[in-house]
């Protein structure tokens, strides 16, 4: 069979508004593990992007009739699925082949999208089992009741099975479908999160055991991660195939297991991989231990959810550590040569003016190397969506700014505007970016011809988005004469 898999609905101006040149672009790695599973299987499969390459409705349907497949597949998520149901309404009136959906908002609203004539199937949880028993049983003419997590329609109704369990043994999947992806090489991460090109992104986890009420992890609290030598080996075949010069393990927590990480360091160095690496951790799963085996392997940067410099903020939001506990793993981190990207948000439930001024300054006085600062997201299926209405003005759209500089805002806590909190996010990044200290810092850490030409660009979309803000005061003031 002939599978044509769609990711995404919305562009990077969608997602981040004037500060598109420096956002972070990563390939659609899910799709990407359910076509290495039918391709393993004998399927021919095709991957279009649409979030790194934005089709009108028209454009993406001359795309698929290209490849003639016998099934669409989409991919999901929550900001952007109004686009996707028009994609898979408009396919569905001019092609006429069976759609089946999948990913994020899937998982957490299923019915949702079941409730649309014009899409076929549903997958809900992990696809790769599922997407791939349900082609072989659309091949066969066999029964569909059998396949589980799928929903189908069936004499004008919908039918749900049974729902499929997680998949216990990761390694039993094969590596992602990279070379499906034309452009592996342009996916890159922000601009201060990488340092060689290209940077191929792998995820060799799924689930996170912590539960931060404004999260909403799809593969639930419970973790499963692929072996060390898994890891290894797939390391060792995009550095291969693809001439990769960088890893970025994009996962929510990497150095969950403290054994797995101590094999995954080790490992690199016996096999003497000639390769640099970033990783998303949790502070908590952090030692010095675990800190000075990934910088003897090459690990230079990682990513951590901070969140909020007011300790009262962190544990109403559940994040597992407090702010002592933030300033010793840090410290750890820079003295053993580790650089920081600490994740902030503002506007959580609780959060007020003070507690706001807290966590900007509280990320000032951190040994960070960059700071994301986005606004509160009540992202569908996490607890912070269900209470918001308690705690301040709720807009539940599903088209709503993801916390960067733009659009509405889907939460504004009591007390405090919209328009209070999105000045005082640009204000707090302007703050942070523009301290002599920090530019001092940036300009130290220039050692490649590839570092200058990065700073180069964040520096050409700052120097826009701030005359885009000049024009929009300008605009305003006009508009008020």
């Amino acid at each position: 069979m002939r599978i044509f898999l769609i990711s995404g609905a919305i562009s990077g101006e969608d997602r981040y508004g004037n500060l598109d040149d420096i956002g972070a672009y990563l390939p659609p790695y899910g799709l990407m593990s359910l076509a290495s599973v039918l391709e393993q299987a004998g399927h021919a499969v095709k991957i279009l992007d649409s979030v790194r390459h934005p089709l009108s409705p028209s454009q993406l349907s001359e795309r698929v009739k290209e490849f003639a497949p016998d099934l669409i597949g989409l991919s999901v998520y929550s900001i952007g699925a109004d686009k996707a149901i028009e994609n898979a309404s408009y396919l569905k009136n001019e092609l006429g082949i069976p759609i089946v959906v999948g990913g994020p908002h899937v998982i957490v609203y299923p019915d949702d999208l079941a409730q649309y004539d014009f899409i076929d199937y549903l997958v809900e949880g992990e696809g790769e089992i599922t997407l791939l028993e349900l082609v072989e049983t659309l091949e066969s003419g066999g029964d569909l009741s059998r396949v589980k997590g799928l929903y189908y329609q069936q004499d004008g109704r919908v039918q749900k099975n049974e729902p499929r369990p997680y998949i216990e043994n990761l390694d039993e999947l094969p590596f992602p479908a990279f070379h499906l992806i034309d452009d592996l090489k342009g996916y890159n991460p922000q601009l201060l999160v990488y340092r060689r090109l290209p940077v191929i992104t792998l995820i060799t986890s799924r689930g996170c055991p912590f539960s931060c009420i404004f999260c909403n992890s799809v593969w639930t609290t419970r973790w499963r991660a692929n072996s060390a030598r898994y890891v290894i080996d797939m390391m060792e075949y995009v550095i291969k195939e693809f001439g990769a010069r960088e890893i970025s393990f994009h996962e929510d927590t990497f150095a969950l297991n403290k054994k797995r990480v101590l094999e995954i360091c080790s490992l690199i160095k016996e096999r003497n991989l000639d390769i640099i690496w970033t990783a998303t951790v949790n502070l908590k799963t952090l030692d010095q231990e675990v800190i000075r085996a990934m910088k003897d392997a090459g690990c230079w940067l990682v990513s951590v959810g901070i969140e909020s410099g007011n300790d009262e903020v962190l544990k109403f939001i559940r994040k597992p550590v407090d702010k002592e506990t933030v300033v010793r793993v840090t410290g750890w981190l820079h003295d053993a040569g580790i650089r920081i990207r600490g994740y902030f948000m503002m506007g959580h439930l609780i959060d007020t003016p003070e507690t706001i001024r807290e966590t900007v300054d509280f990320a000032k006085s951190l040994p960070l190397h960059s700071m994301n600062l986005t606004v509160m997201y009540l992202s569908p299926g996490s607890e912070a969506r269900e209470i918001a209405e308690e705690y301040g003005t709720v807009n539940k759209g599903l088209d709503l700014g993801t916390g960067y500089p733009r659009g509405d805002l889907s939460f504004v806590p009591f007390g405090m505007t919209e328009e209070y909190v999105q000045r005082m996010q640009k204000k707090a990044i302007s703050n942070f970016f523009f301290r002599p200290r920090y530019l001092a810092h940036l300009v130290s850490s220039i050692e490649t011809p590839e570092d200058a030409r990065r700073y180069a660009r964040m520096a050409r979309a700052f120097v826009k988005l701030t005359a885009y803000r000049v024009k929009k005061r300008a605009s305003r003031s006009l508009a008020a004469h």
